[in-house]
């Protein structure tokens, strides 16, 4: 690839697109999936979050949810057909890419699955070989029947016990309420005792999704190749995946983008926009292609707020700002944008 000046890397769910992949192919394959994954997803954060498990990362729901999609006969086929029916792109998010790609080398590095990401660049015409995605083969892995008809049972069992509450400041279990505590107990036993020795257990420990840290070891990759400097690099994202990729890149001096982001992301960005749709990533992309952070930061300045008592249009449909001098605001008008745009499910996933 020919050196650029700067580039442009962007998570996928989120900034791109309405969906959360994982979460939609655990409701549809599997009972009661949406609150299987739901649960799932809440332990992922007690893992990476709470009690910082060595060499787990934010987003490694997708290590565990593959067993149990194994589990109840899901083929690569399934998983790939369902996810080209499923993309949904955020309002404006396909013409947003295409200017951007006009501007600057783009990249897209997401957590999701291969079969997700493959269905997403048919659908907008984006180079695969840009993108930095989870490896998932569910064919390549054969089970015995008595495996799968235990995982089964397991998925019985984890809806059985309520989504774990995480208090703020959480740093063991031991700051858990008590029916919490067993519940993590439970799955500790499950996934890192149980499955040990085991097809699932195995499986668990090849899928490698690219959340948090990995991430940021797939954008120090992009940025190797293309050879730019770090501040000539603007990354977006909205969750706890790609806080380490934003902190890394607002370090850098590049421009760090929450986009209808959660606290995760509104803490480790420097910049923050709030819209119904992709038209402000566009417009700041422009801006930093023409004159790096500085521009953005012009722009963010110069950017209309909305007038008390009217319907915010143009510009101001978007809140836009720094997130040192306007965080409790930003954060608001990111909630309120994320639970419009993706849904109320989605947005209380994270």
């Amino acid at each position: 690839m020919t050196t650029s000046v700067r580039i442009y890397v962007t998570d996928c769910e989120g900034p791109l697109s309405k969906n959360d992949n994982a979460q939609e192919i655990a409701e549809r394959f599997i009972p009661d999936g949406a609150e299987f994954f739901a649960r799932l997803s809440r332990y992922d954060d007690y893992l990476a979050d709470v009690v910082r498990k060595p060499s787990y990362n934010a987003g490694d729901t997708l290590r565990l949810l593959p067993p149990f999609l194994k589990s109840f006969e899901v083929t690569d086929e399934d998983v790939e057909l369902f996810s080209v029916e499923a993309v949904l792109l955020v309002p404006g998010a396909l013409k947003a890419l295409q200017r951007v790609r006009r501007l600057m080398p783009a990249f897209i590095i997401s957590t999701s699955y291969t079969p997700y990401l493959k269905a997403l660049c048919a659908l907008t015409g984006f180079a695969f070989d840009d993108v930095r995605c989870t490896e998932l083969s569910l064919d390549a892995w054969s089970m015995p029947a008595e495996e799968k008809a235990w995982l089964r049972d397991e998925t019985g069992r984890v809806l059985e016990r309520p989504i774990i509450d995480l208090p703020d400041g959480a740093r063991s279990a031991d700051d858990l309420a008590d029916g919490d505590r067993e519940t993590v107990e439970r799955l500790d036993r499950l996934f890192w005792s149980e499955m040990k020795g085991r097809v699932s257990g195995e499986l668990v420990a090849a899928v490698r999704p690219v959340g948090g840290g990995m991430k940021l070891a797939a954008l120090e990759e992009i940025v190797a190749a293309t050879g730019v400097a770090g501040h000539d690099v603007m990354y977006v994202g909205d969750s706890i995946t790609d806080a380490p990729a934003l902190e890394a890149v607002r370090a850098w001096g590049g421009v760090s983008l929450s986009f209808n982001g959660n606290g995760y992301a509104l803490a480790a960005a420097e910049f923050a926009a709030a819209g119904p749709d992709a038209e402000v990533q566009a417009q700041l992309a422009k801006a930093f292609a023409d004159g790096g952070r500085d521009a953005v930061a012009a722009a963010v300045r110069a950017w209309p707020s909305p007038q008390p008592g009217t319907r915010p249009s143009g510009r101001a449909r978007a809140h836009v700002g720094f997130v040192a001098e306007d965080a409790d605001a930003l954060a608001d008008a990111s909630t309120a944008m994320r639970r419009s745009v993706r849904g109320e499910r989605i947005a209380r996933l994270g």
